[in-house]
């Protein structure tokens, strides 16, 4: 059997780094985008087998010729996962349209353009397995994520549609919205013990995610989760998305 190829977007961020293990480790031949060549070099030299492809996922052009390439090379696109996007909070009256339009750009055209540009190989292969990143703030309505909230919902959408689109002709489109995570791109939000505090209180669990959490749960969708499933959007979030965090009071 020709090894599996999962082409991660997104390979040196904190989710998308363990994806790239995980997915290695488990037979798969690994290539690996993201917008700094030396990130990935360094992702790269501990995942086993990693191809580093660097691009920028918000340009169609540059997406459309690494999906070309690595069907040159490899004959095949069999899973996609895109781990990119930002964190943006400020109110929304404080919200310029450029900063709301970065974090549009940020979110939702790497989604579509992976999948505009990977989906034509799964047609030819008749299937593949998708997997896209939301977050909770798409899901609950929280202070100050205006912006992200509007780009993770578009992202939902742009999925569910995707999967309709596609579902008969085998090719699963699946949704992962994380809660706040330990990865460097909450660092801000987790830079000492009081914010800290406050983000884990958040969830009901009383804590934050890790990076791996997360990555396990999207690793799954594309080896392991059952061809029946599709469309869906898993929240993987310690409950901060369908529960109220359970009051503590000193007695």
């Amino acid at each position: 059997m020709d090894q599996r190829v999962v082409w991660i977007l997104g390979a040196s961020g904190g989710v998308g780094g363990c994806v790239a293990h995980r997915m290695s480790s488990a037979g798969w031949k690994v290539v690996g985008s993201g917008r700094d060549p030396h990130r990935l070099a360094e992702i790269g030299s501990k995942v086993t087998g990693l191809s580093p492809l660097p691009l920028d996922a918000r340009d169609p052009q540059q997406v459309e010729g690494a999906a070309r390439q690595i069907v040159q090379k490899h004959g095949t696109i069999d899973a996609v996962v895109v781990s990119v996007g930002s964190i943006f909070l400020k109110p929304l009256h404080a919200t310029s349209p450029e900063q709301f339009q970065e974090t549009m750009d940020a979110n939702l055209l790497p989604a579509f353009n992976a999948l505009r540009y990977a989906i034509p190989s799964m047609l030819r292969n008749k299937g593949g397995k998708i997997v896209l990143f939301s977050s909770a703030a798409a899901e609950v309505g929280m202070a100050n994520h205006s912006a992200i909230s509007a780009a993770k919902s578009a992202v939902e959408g742009l999925a569910l549609a995707a999967s309709a689109t596609y579902a008969k002709r085998g090719i699963r489109i699946n949704t992962v919205a994380p809660g706040l995570t330990n990865t460097p791109l909450a660092a801000s939000l987790l830079s000492d013990d009081a914010r800290k505090a406050v983000s884990d209180g958040m969830h009901p669990v009383g804590r934050v995610g890790e990076a791996d959490e997360v990555a396990s749960v999207a690793s799954w969708l594309i080896d392991g989760a059952p061809d029946w499933l599709t469309g869906q959007v898993i929240g993987v979030d310690g409950g901060l998305s369908r529960l109220r965090a359970q009051e503590t009071r000193k007695v």
